[in-house]
């Protein structure tokens, strides 16, 4: 009760939980849809990559592990940045980065400038992007948080439904650096339109004596030190190391089963679309099932769908196991932002998700470069497969040490 009454005042003039808070959940949608669109798109450039620039499957694949490792750990900083000076200018900042990089990569004369242009740019762009705009989205809500991250965060599972079948189509068409140019632009046009979008609520940036419930204030360093923090800390890194696998490496693998490459774009296509009940659906279910309990359900449902990869073979599994990795890594990634705010509260949210994302950072890089290094190494993906669902299984376990109830606020006084 005291929250509510200490939010009143915003409520009336209709900004916390009105109607803009909607819009901006809108906008974090296009965000997220554009920076993890492009990443996920990057299996359908992995075989032309491959043969422009003459290079093995652990080389190409560290393009996309320059993203996956880097741009977690640019949260550190984005997110600190966002709480003091704003998650608009942030926001603008990342797409420029993301719009530019791809473009310059688009013209790339040899691998490393696709390192620089794709895996840095993306990195730039997406780590700007995760924790700033999740982190700004959760000060605009106090009721149904669930819904509006699970609602934001669908952006980024429908983006695969568009993003690379539209990549795919125009490489057929034209060539790969034509498709990369092409979704360069719309990045630029597009998200940095949405990003002027990103403003945040009245007093709840860049002052120490924010407008914000009694009750989330706290010390950020205890927080971080905090048994909650650490085990969902620890919980993320170790399903993040299979995380990545599938979005670099699907494309080949079908490829390499002699399913064609329309195959691995057609599996991306189930992952997008499921991950779409597991980012709304289930994410919002969380507001009643408890965030700890769903996370571990999400970890689990990853976990699992591995070893249906691994025995897979069939269209019928393989679409069985895109259906379970979608629901699991959605629900996981839109949960992220509400179990942080649940537990540590939104003033200082930024930074506390910006501390949160490097140990995405293990698992994006070692992960699909480590794949493609064991496919050189042994010629099939079996060990990455098996490892994955290993991981997957310790995230459980280590979610589930988390309290079962959020902290309360004397936790972290001090």
């Amino acid at each position: 009760m005291e929250v509510a009454l200490k939010f009143d005042n915003r409520r009336i003039d209709g900004t916390i939980d009105g109607t803009w808070a909607w819009a901006v959940a809108g906008a974090t949608f296009v965000l997220m849809f554009l920076a993890y669109g492009n990443a996920y798109s990057f299996g359908v450039f992995f075989p032309a990559i491959a043969t422009e620039f003459q290079a093995n499957r652990a080389e190409t694949a560290l393009v996309f592990s320059v993203v996956g490792g880097l741009y977690s750990t640019f949260g550190v900083v984005s997110g600190p940045a966002a709480d003091r000076f704003g998650t608009r200018p942030v926001c603008l900042f990342a797409m420029l980065a993301m719009g530019l990089g791809l473009i310059y990569a688009a013209n790339a004369d040899a691998l490393w400038q696709v390192y620089l242009g794709f895996g840095l740019g993306l990195a730039f762009g997406m780590g700007f992007t995760f924790a700033p705009a999740n982190a700004g989205l959760q000060r605009w809500f106090t009721y149904r948080r669930g819904l509006a991250s699970g609602f934001a965060s669908t952006g980024a599972g429908i983006s695969i439904l568009v993003l690379p079948p539209l990549v795919a189509v125009l490489i057929e068409a034209y060539d790969w650096r034509t498709a990369m140019r092409v979704v360069g632009i719309l990045t630029l046009a597009a998200g940095c339109l949405t990003a002027l979008m990103m403003g945040d609520p009245p007093n709840t940036t860049g002052r120490a004596d924010a407008i914000v419930p009694s009750a989330e204030r706290f010390s950020l360093k205890l927080a971080l030190i905090s048994r909650g923090f650490v085990m969902l800390f620890l919980s993320s890194m170790f399903v993040c190391i299979g995380f990545f696998i599938p979005f670099v490496h699907l494309v080949p693998y079908a490829i390499d089963q002699g399913l064609g490459s329309g195959t691995g774009v057609y599996l991306l296509t189930v992952i997008g679309a499921s991950s779409v009940i597991g980012r709304l659906l289930l994410s919002a279910a969380s507001d009643r099932l408890g965030r700890r309990n769903s996370m571990a359900m999400m970890y689990l449902a990853m976990a699992v769908s591995f070893l249906l990869w691994y025995g897979g073979g069939s269209i019928v599994v393989l679409t069985l196991f895109a259906v379970l990795y979608g629901v699991g890594s959605g629900g996981y990634v839109a949960m992220i932002a509400p179990i942080i705010a649940e537990y540590f509260g939104t003033e200082k949210i930024g930074s506390v998700l910006g501390c949160f994302m490097p140990n995405i950072a293990i698992g994006g890089f070692f992960g699909p470069f480590l794949a493609g290094y064991a496919f050189d190494l042994w010629g099939s993906y079996d060990v990455p497969m098996l490892v994955a669902a290993a991981c997957g299984v310790a995230a459980v376990a280590f979610v589930m040490l988390m309290p079962a109830r959020p902290y309360a606020p004397s936790t972290f006084q001090g």
